[in-house]
């Protein structure tokens, strides 16, 4: 649509401004022409000074050029920014976080493996904990209990290295190892019944080992068991007839059983193999004098108190041969010294 020009616009206020004479004038001669002149004459003259301020009021006032629509576009259009946006920085991208291997768990074997280092290491502690998490695992895996059994055996925890042990013979019946080491740990912590027990386990599986077989009739002989201890004494000087120890324990419990025949014969053994032993000497003074053999009696302990003047009770077994070979001056001697040592004691 095209804008109209200045000129163009001032001719057509002009127009509009005669219509609107001419109507005023129409109005007031209508309304006004029957007046008196005098009036009339009044009235034009108002009427002109009237239209003359309307036509002053409508007269044209100049328009300024108007601009050109590219200009009014500059003036009333805010200018445009134009916004530069600011590089996009690409993310960099991370690698992905290297994650460490998973860990393969320890099998039951190979934490019995390392105890076993561990143990020869002398890192007893150590390989206590890995027999013990070998056993967690795996609580068949026999090794792992007798090792943690040794190991604790060593370092004194005796109640521990049982429990051990126990684990192992309920897993292995025919385990005399362990049956032996049971036995041991019972016989320190005086429990001589389980001790009993664990060597009678043993010897029906190994029935060789005289110092096992020597060990249980020790046990029987504490328990009065005086016939099963002779015949494990028995047993172990089969396996070692030169077994000194045996010999004697086995006069001892003849003895208990006064059988003096068997005891004479077996304190004689002993001071075979040990001429030096004066408690030999004397049981075997003791058996003959029980056996009426006074005399051989009293040679015993004089050869005993040669060696040991103070023995208070050869000197009283002396005495009781003399009294019975009727010999009471020689007894008293005896009773005497017997009765002088015992009060200096």
């Amino acid at each position: 649509m095209k804008k109209s020009s200045p000129k163009a616009v001032r001719h057509s206020l002009k127009f509009v401004s005669y219509g609107l004479s001419f109507v005023v004038y129409v109005f007031l001669m209508t309304h006004c022409g029957c007046g008196k002149k005098e009036k009339t004459a009044e009235k034009s003259s108002e009427i002109k000074d009237l239209l003359r301020a309307a036509l002053e009021k409508q007269a044209p006032k100049p328009v300024e050029e108007s601009k050109p629509v590219d200009q009014q576009q500059e003036v009333n259009t805010p200018p445009t920014v134009t916004v530069t946006p600011a590089p996009v920085q690409p993310t960099p991208i991370q690698p992905p976080p290297v994650q460490p291997p998973p860990v393969k768990p320890f099998t039951a074997y190979e934490l019995y493996e390392k105890g076993v280092k561990s143990f020869n290491a002398g890192a007893l502690e150590e390989a206590i904990e890995l027999f013990t998490g070998a056993t967690d695992i795996d609580p068949a895996l026999k090794d792992a209990h007798k090792m943690r059994a040794f190991a604790c055996k060593k370092l004194g925890r005796i109640d521990e290295a049982i429990y051990s042990f126990k684990k192992v013979v309920e897993l292995d019946i025919s385990n005399s190892d362990a049956y032996l080491n049971l036995g041991m740990l019972y016989v320190k912590n005086r429990m001589n019944n389980e001790a009993i027990w664990a060597y009678e386990k043993y010897v029906a599986i190994y029935p060789n080992n005289a110092r096992v077989l020597y060990d249980l009739g020790c046990l029987y002989s504490k328990k009065k068991l005086s016939d099963k201890a002779i015949a494990a004494y028995k047993s172990a000087l089969k396996i070692n007839p030169n077994y000194a120890d045996a010999y004697y324990n086995l006069g001892v419990a003849f003895i208990a059983k006064e059988s003096f025949d068997e005891a004479t014969e077996a304190f004689e053994k002993v001071l075979i193999l040990n001429p030096k032993n004066n408690e030999a000497r004397y049981n075997l003074a003791f058996a003959k004098n029980r056996k009426g053999l006074y005399k051989e009696s009293i040679a015993l302990c004089e050869k005993l108190l040669e060696s040991e003047p103070g023995n208070a009770n050869a000197h009283l077994l002396m005495g009781d041969s003399y009294n019975k070979l009727g010999m009471a001056k020689e007894a008293r001697v005896e009773y005497e010294a017997y009765k002088r040592l015992m009060f200096a004691k």
